[in-house]
């Protein structure tokens, strides 16, 4: 036996929620009290479910109505949970794009990105001014929230995320730049819309180049065609986000000035 000491917390096992068709999460552990107080409640059914809690036993010395019990309480709290991170998407986001619906593609990038982060692939969302771009980017992000899992992201125009790190008195904006960068998804629109300048490129190559060393997964958006990535971002931006993007090209008519005819 080990001399080392284990905290309790680590000696349980953890409850295998997939076993319980139950999504990852964090969640509450149900109070067996409850369990006692419904129709198939028992005492000889409460110890077992204590034990199983506890990480003593294993699902399969569980009666139906105890692995019921459990499932529809981690269920509920999943759904709860969910709810919290849709409403938490729809308050932070611009209110032109809370009501923005992701489709297949995008859901399926959002359970990518919250099961293997480090092993999914950036999105870059290509296209002519107005074909819906940014719309598309907030849909991916509704999309994580709707796994219900918390996933921090983070969202700001190319012009936004200038403003933010340019140095200023009495800011830290190396601190700053660590946030963003080190957020778990960070969404960037308009890549190459701003004038490039030493400055501007320096930023974003840093930016880039600490999402594409520390794979972390991001959602770019531009209006420069792939061929003039290089000219408008320069050699090493544009080489990084070709190698570390999936690329979605969105094609049509300016949507804006349809809606201003």
């Amino acid at each position: 036996m080990s001399d080392q000491w284990i905290p309790p917390s680590q000696r349980r096992r953890g409850l295998d929620l997939a076993a319980l068709g139950v999504r990852p999460g964090r969640y509450v552990l149900p109070d067996v009290t409850e369990f006692l107080v419904s129709a198939d409640g028992n005492r000889e059914g409460a110890a077992r479910l204590n034990a199983y809690l506890a990480g003593e036993a294993s699902l399969d010395t569980l009666q139906p109505a105890e692995v019921a019990f459990v499932r529809q309480h981690f269920l509920k709290a999943a759904e709860e949970q969910r709810q919290k991170c849709i409403t938490y998407f729809e308050t932070k986001v611009p209110r032109r794009y809370g009501s923005a619906q992701p489709n297949e593609l995008a859901a399926a990038w959002a359970q990518s990105v919250v099961a293997n982060p480090e092993e999914t692939r950036s999105l870059l969302v290509v296209g002519p001014t107005g074909t819906g771009k940014t719309h598309y980017a907030y849909s991916v992000l509704r999309a994580i929230a709707e796994t219900g899992t918390t996933t921090g992201w983070a969202a700001y125009t190319a012009a936004d995320l200038y403003a933010q790190l340019r140095p200023r008195t009495g800011r830290d904006s190396e601190a700053t730049f660590e946030g963003i960068s080190g957020t778990d998804v960070l969404f960037v629109d308009d890549l190459g819309a701003a004038k490039l300048t030493e400055w501007t490129e320096e930023v974003t190559y840093r930016l880039i180049n600490h999402r594409y060393e520390q794979c972390r997964p991001g959602i770019f958006t531009s209006n420069v065609p792939p061929s003039q990535l290089r000219d408008a971002l320069g050699e090493r931006i544009a080489s990084r986000l070709t190698e570390m993007c999936e690329r979605i090209t969105l094609k049509g008519d300016d949507r804006r000035k349809g809606m201003a005819a």
